[in-house]
């Protein structure tokens, strides 16, 4: 068996197959990245002699998430962890923003070493009905299979929590208060995640699944208001060459047939318990 070729969207009718995937209904609208800012899949280098291996976006595009409704995992999952992680503080759900998220980039990223992950980075232009930029924060959840017997695992990101603001309080968002300034202009914001994650034996399967929602926020009562966000992830997958990789086949078919260890820029890792 040969290594498997890099996959990308690259032809006119999947690109109008994105476009026509953004969410424009009663939401904010997501447009999809184009040309080299999307990337679907990598093979994996530096396996063991024998390893075949791949890395690939799950889902293969960004799909819009509605502000979540409770007893929503964000939801069991915050108030589980808040008394740990972020004192004080409960989430609630809000309506939906009305302004557009671009995703700058969705790529499959080979590590080497061997690591596999993806790179996100989307920007939120704000609506004129929309919180002021400096009211809205980012939180997100992610889920991965690194329970016992692979298990799947949720965490409010990052866990354990290091965001803290200027008087040592513990909050709840993706980017501590110095992060948000750094990634905010007056209108926009930015969101920036890195993540990916080693192969550590053979075979190996990782799945890692993320859910990054908009928020705003009273400070005086410690209320988190959910809005609307999106979803994306990825799959690392390898095995002894010749053997079925069948969960990378899938999801690779399916992509046609539509057409953490790594730090953030300038954050911290996605962490594990």
């Amino acid at each position: 068996m040969t290594l498997p070729k890099k996959l990308s969207i690259a032809t006119a009718g999947a690109a109008a197959i994105l476009s026509a995937l953004s969410v424009p209904v009663s939401a904010f609208t997501i447009t999809q990245p184009q040309g080299a800012a999307y990337d679907l899949s990598d093979p994996l280098t530096n396996l063991p002699p024998g390893a075949i291996g791949t890395v690939t976006l799950n889902p293969a595009v960004v799909e819009y998430l509605a502000p979540p409704a409770a007893g929503a995992t964000l939801f069991t999952r915050f108030g589980a962890e808040a008394a740990a992680q972020f004192p004080n503080w409960i989430a609630v759900s809000g309506a939906a923003l009305d302004g557009i998220l671009t995703i700058n980039e969705y790529k499959a990223r080979d590590y080497g070493q061997p690591r596999g992950g993806a790179n996100m980075i989307a920007t939120y232009a704000r609506a004129a009905t929309d919180p002021a930029i400096a009211n809205l924060r980012f939180i997100q959840l992610f889920t991965d299979n690194t329970g016992a017997n692979n298990a799947l695992v949720s965490h409010i990101d990052p866990f354990p929590n290091d965001d803290n603001d200027p008087l040592g309080n513990n909050l709840p968002w993706y980017w501590t208060e110095a992060e948000h300034t750094e990634n905010s202009t007056a209108n926009t914001m930015t969101f920036k995640d890195f993540p990916s994650d080693p192969v550590t034996t053979i075979p190996f399967n990782r799945t890692v699944r993320f859910m990054a929602y908009l928020a705003t926020f009273d400070n005086t009562t410690n209320v988190a208001t959910i809005r609307d966000g999106w979803s994306w992830g990825y799959d690392v997958e390898a095995n002894t060459q010749g053997a079925p990789e069948p969960l990378t086949i899938l999801s690779s078919a399916a992509a046609i047939g539509f057409g953490a260890f790594f730090k953030r820029e300038v954050s911290k890792n996605r962490k594990k318990s």
